[in-house]
Order: C-alpha cells, then structure tokens, then sequence
C-alpha cells in the first residue's frame, strides 16, 4: 500500500488540489452571490384598508441598503391608451400652511432599510394624476393601474425600480382592484430600468 501511494504521490497531489480548488470556487461563489443579494434593492408595493379607491398604498424597502426615492408613477390603462403620469408630489397640500412643509410635499427622499411610506390612497393617487393631465377622471374607463417606483441606491450603478400592476374592476357601481401577483416586480434588467429613465426624462 505504501509503494503505491508513493509511485502514485504525483497524482494523488494533483487529485487534492483539485478537490481543495473546487472546495474554495464553491465558498467563493456562495460569499459572492450572498454579497449580491445583500446589496440587491428589494422594493414593496402593498395596499391597506381594502381593494377599492380608498385603499391606502405603501412603499417599503426590504433591502439591506437604503434607497432614495426619485418618483412615483402611475399608468392609466384605458381602451383609449396608456398614459403615465407623475404622482410623488402631494398636490393635494396646502404649501403655505406651515404643517404641510417642504418634508411632506412630495414622496420623493430616502428611504432607510425596513421603512416604509404612504403614497396616499389609489383615489388621492387618480386625483394628482387628474391635475396633471389638466383633465377630470373618468374611473369607468380605467381596465388597469400600475404603480411604478422609481429609485437610486449606493449599491447600484442606476436606477433601482419595482412595479405592480392592478386590474380595475367595476362591481355593483364601486371600483375593485385585483393585484395580478402577490409581491411588486422587481425590473433589474438594463432594458426595463432604461425604459424607465427614459420616462423620467421625458416628465423633467
């Protein structure tokens, strides 16, 4: 046994650092993807208080970094069309009363790890977007609403975004939406997040 082992010393050697070599490229890629995902932006999209107009909609951060809100963007999809409006500005305040100050005017600012923030409810959201067009709402023709959150972290070289998209239903004379998933869609790949800079820089 021991004249074997010694006239086969080369290449047991050679068996052993491969298997060492395997060994470390494995604990390497497990620490790199543990990294990436620790640094990786994970954007909530949820609603309180029922399915209808008057639910109220919050945005967390559940990533490790925080993040820094650049907008919030509402599209009305119609039989008519899509149109994407801006809603981070909270239009509906009185800017000169001195409890409405700049810090509540508009969604936009940073967001710390676990926190979350209220956009304000889906009919307040219709509301801003209304004003902005420069036309009055017409909820019956609405089939589906997105919301899309836009952001920047230290983590990433971009935009970080997220989206959930809700489908309108009419029932009984009220307004139901219907999220199409169950957690908001996270767009990290570079077509989605250029898309959305493109429309960032057409609402300047």
């Amino acid at each position: 046994m021991w004249e074997w082992i010694t006239s086969n010393a080369a290449v047991m050697q050679a068996i052993i650092a491969l298997v060492t070599a395997g060994v470390w490229i494995t604990y390497l890629h497990v620490f790199v993807e543990s990294l990436r995902r620790q640094r990786r932006s994970e954007i909530l999209i949820t609603m309180g208080g029922g399915r209808g107009l008057g639910s109220r909609v919050l945005v967390s951060n559940l990533g490790l970094e925080p993040i820094y809100i650049l907008d919030v963007m509402l599209t009305l999809c119609s039989d008519g069309g899509e149109r994407i409006v801006s809603v981070a500005d909270r239009t509906e305040l009185d800017p000169s009363r001195d409890d409405d100050g700049p810090g509540r005017a508009t969604l936009q600012g940073p967001l710390k790890s676990g926190d979350y923030v209220e956009t304000g409810t889906v009919d307040t959201l219709l509301d801003r977007a209304a004003r902005t067009l420069g036309k009055g709402r017409d909820d019956g023709e609405l089939s589906r609403i997105e919301i899309t959150i836009a952001a920047v972290t230290a983590a990433a070289s971009g935009i970080v975004a997220a989206r959930r998209v809700f489908d309108v239903r009419h029932r009984d004379g009220g307004t139901v939406l219907q999220p199409r998933t169950i957690y908001a869609e996270q767009i990290r790949d570079r077509r989605g997040r250029r898309r959305i800079e493109d429309q960032l820089l057409k609402m300047l």
